[in-house]
């Protein structure tokens, strides 16, 4: 058995969503069409630099009037792949609600590790906590999502100790995982590791399920419902262990989607959870 009583091939079905979702490529190509639209639409402060790394940029799809709440997602990838470039779409809707949206990139596995990745959202995070104003944004209202490798980073820096970066407690004040991945350990048993190369004590200290839960904020925790069991058995396990912790934590299963779709089911108009995400980001 390659982990928890899965064999290698059924663990790769279950944290492998091109294994779960045969047609993922459809996906990908109407991400990148809607993407090409936001940015046509939107137009956009694009590769706005916030670290010296290769892929350390952001893109800033601003609010029409300043003092706007502030949206910051993290792609998914499995820390390996994907640009924030084909993931545009995701602020169209956001930014026409009065909402400052923004993108950052970061460097991809081989090259760097999934710690060194943490790292770089930090810096990230930091650069817009002391920008936003800058992006008609208001630093007293970001909040933060990410999509599976984004979910795991959102998580993680929802645990970092800001006070040694910022001086403040914490910059953001609601965080979105999506069909995040909290405990690494089942993915070192993957072919997804060929790339991520985590061992034992690396997948311990990146999993955020082993990190402390968050400092201060609310969470909204999604997963699609018709995921492989184990995303949607990490995210329901996520979710009670910060609601253990006394925090608020809300976790739903967007009926119906797959690990691709879940996210215009979060972030489009038309989408399931569009209105519950407005709602949570202003309550």
């Amino acid at each position: 058995m390659a982990w928890g009583g899965f064999t290698a091939a059924e663990l790769e079905w279950q944290y492998n969503p091109r294994e779960t979702v045969p047609d993922f490529m459809t996906h990908f190509e109407r991400f990148v069409k809607l993407s090409d639209e936001t940015r046509v639409q939107l137009g956009g402060k694009i590769d706005v630099r916030y670290g010296d790394g290769p892929k350390e940029t952001m893109d800033i799809f601003m609010a029409s009037d300043p003092g706007a709440p502030v949206h910051v997602f993290f792609h998914g990838g499995y820390w390996r792949s994907q640009d924030k470039k084909d993931y545009a779409f995701v602020a169209r809707d956001l930014v026409a609600a009065g909402f400052t949206v923004i993108c950052p990139n970061y460097d991809l596995c081989p090259d760097v590790t999934v710690a060194d990745i943490t790292e770089e959202a930090v810096r990230a995070i930091a650069y817009i906590y002391q920008h936003i104003e800058e992006f008609n944004g208001d630093r007293d209202r970001i909040s933060i999502s990410g999509h599976s490798a984004g979910g795991q980073i959102v998580a993680r820096l929802a645990t970092h100790d800001w006070t040694e970066t910022l001086g403040d407690a914490m910059p953001f004040e609601a965080i979105v995982p999506i069909s995040g991945v909290f405990d690494l350990e089942p993915i070192r048993h993957t072919t997804i590791n060929d790339d991520v190369r985590l061992d034992e004590a690396s997948a311990a200290d990146n999993s955020p399920m082993l990190d402390g839960v968050p400092l201060d904020a609310r969470l909204m925790v999604v997963v699609g419902g018709n995921e492989s069991p184990e995303f949607v058995r990490q995210s329901d396990a996520y979710g009670a262990y910060c609601g253990s912790a006394g925090l608020k934590v809300s976790v739903y299963k967007a009926w119906g989607a797959n690990h691709f779709t879940v996210l215009e089911e979060v972030f489009l108009g038309t989408g399931s959870l569009f209105g519950t995400l407005k709602r949570f980001l202003l309550p």
